[in-house]
């Protein structure tokens, strides 16, 4: 529990530390030939530096209902993002629906397509569903870069340092049909997977 509080205390100033000393693209989204509100979408080992590309959107994040969910929140409310709690899989209907809600009212949204708890780089369906219900295309984030710190955990976690220079690079929207059948979505999802330089089912290797 003091844990818990110490990780609360420290969380929002290091966070604002850390964005402000990274050299990072982060003056403007890149032009995107979708329309209406989107899914931000990245692998769970980029989650930090994808936020803080996404900040000028001020898009809702899905958020794990954990302990270091709350720090998550307690660290971004200031910066205007929203939050939606939950997950998107089979054990995550609420946080499904408030992004879906979110997406209706034409705001964007955010998610980690492997999270909250992996494996590394398996794309979950539920980012295909999300898109598939909502209509909005889905903008798959990918992060280069040095002066990162990676972390020995299930996602491979990449903590960029103040002096870290990174580019995170949005790919065109990949775009879901309302009417895609169950063999479509796989196609999808192998694509997706492709977007992020993964082979979706076979995510051992050092990307």
């Amino acid at each position: 529990m003091a844990l818990h509080g110490l990780k609360l205390a420290l969380a929002p100033p290091a966070w604002w530390l850390l964005t402000r000393a990274w050299s990072c693209n982060t003056t403007s989204l890149a032009p995107q030939p979708a329309t209406g509100p989107v899914i931000f979408a990245c692998l769970h080992r980029d989650i930090m530096p994808a936020i803080w590309y996404c900040h000028p959107a001020r898009p809702t994040l899905l958020v794990s209902k954990s302990p270091d969910g709350v720090i998550l929140i307690n660290t971004l409310t200031r910066d205007g993002y929203r939050f939606a709690r939950g997950s998107t899989g089979h054990d995550g209907h609420e946080g499904f629906v408030g992004l879906l809600r979110t997406l209706r009212e034409g705001r964007h949204v955010g998610l980690a397509v492997d999270g909250p708890r992996g494996p590394f780089g398996h794309v979950h369906d539920g980012v295909l569903q999300l898109a598939r219900r909502s209509g909005a295309s889905i903008v798959p984030l990918t992060v280069h870069g040095q002066g990162c710190l990676h972390l020995d955990t299930w996602d491979r976690t990449r903590v960029p340092l103040p002096w870290a220079r990174l580019v995170v690079t949005a790919a065109t929207p990949l775009i879901i049909p309302a009417g895609a059948d169950d063999a479509e979505l796989a196609d999808l999802r192998v694509e997706l997977a492709r977007l992020f330089g993964l082979q979706d089912e076979d995510c051992d290797g050092d990307h």
